[in-house]
C-alpha cells in the first residue's frame, strides 16, 4: 500500500468517524455493542500504526546502513585513487 493511499484512506476514515458522532450522541449512547466495536476499533488501528511505525523505523535503519556502507567505500575508493596518483 502507498503513502498516499493510505493517507486518502486515513482521510476517509477520518471523516466517517466524524460523521458517526452524531448518531452516537444522538441515538447509540446507551448501546454496548456500539461501544465494543468503536473499542476494537481503536485497538485494531493502534497496533496497525505502531506496525507502520515499526516498519518505517526499520526502513530508515537499513537504509541509514547501507549509506554508511557507501560512504565507507567511497572513502576507500577515494584513498586507493590518491595513493596511486603519488605513485604515478
Amino acid at each position: 500500500m502507498s503513502a498516499k493511499l493510505m493517507a486518502k484512506s486515513h482521510l476517509t476514515l477520518a471523516l466517517v468517524w466524524a460523521m458517526l458522532t452524531i448518531p452516537t450522541l444522538l441515538w447509540w449512547k446507551n448501546s454496548i455493542l456500539w461501544v465494543s466495536l468503536m473499542s476494537i476499533y481503536a485497538i485494531v488501528i493502534s497496533h496497525l500504526a505502531a506496525y507502520s511505525a515499526a516498519h518505517a523505523e526499520k526502513a530508515a535503519s537499513q537504509a541509514l546502513s547501507e549509506s554508511a556502507g557507501a560512504n565507507e567505500k567511497a572513502k576507500q575508493n577515494s584513498a586507493q585513487l590518491s595513493q596511486d596518483s603519488r605513485h604515478a
